[in-house]
């Protein structure tokens, strides 16, 4: 019976050791090929998560409650603005403060008019509205926040140049 376990220990000692010396063989054998792999790895992850998809967290009540503050949003960057629907979720930069972002309802796009409301116009909309309406420019789209009364969107600021469009929400958690 001690025979039979001092062999097993021996037998699981040599596997472990075998197994060493096959990874240092095939590392020796295939080291060229290992820095290339892992650029390939790296590259292939940044391109992913800067021209396919990515997370953002969203802080804010803008879009309170179909988002939530403080939750994980993930981004579609791959579909072209032009292909944008009404009711689209939207990350985008902030057309007044550089280096922030906003995330907003697509309200209306190019060539629509947008129907705005009294209760909370905001300073564009007192401004530039005509009996209540507004006609959104060619190139551009109009956001707005679900949370309308703790909202910045186009109602304070105008139309946002589809070029400030990062991408559609399509996850949030």
């Amino acid at each position: 019976h001690y025979f039979i376990q001092s062999n097993l220990r021996i037998m699981a000692r040599q596997s472990a050791f075998d197994f060493g010396m096959r990874v240092i063989r095939f590392i020796h054998q295939n080291y060229k090929d290992i820095p290339l792999t892992s650029i390939g790895i790296c590259l292939t992850s940044y391109l992913a998560s800067t021209r396919l998809l990515t997370f953002a967290t969203i802080s804010g009540e803008s879009m309170t409650p179909t988002i939530s503050s403080r939750s994980l949003a993930l981004v579609d960057l791959i579909t072209p603005v032009t292909k944008l629907k009404q009711s689209d979720i939207v990350l985008c930069h902030d057309p007044e403060q550089p280096g922030q972002y906003i995330v907003n309802r697509v309200g209306g796009l190019a060539g629509q008019f947008v129907e705005i409301s009294d209760v909370y116009p905001g300073k564009y909309v007192e401004k530039k509205a005509y009996d209540g309406k507004l006609s959104v420019p060619t190139g551009y789209c109009w956001l707005e926040g679900d949370n309308k009364a703790n909202s910045q969107d186009s109602r304070e600021f105008g139309p946002v140049p589809l070029g400030l469009v990062i991408g559609r929400v399509l996850l949030n958690t």
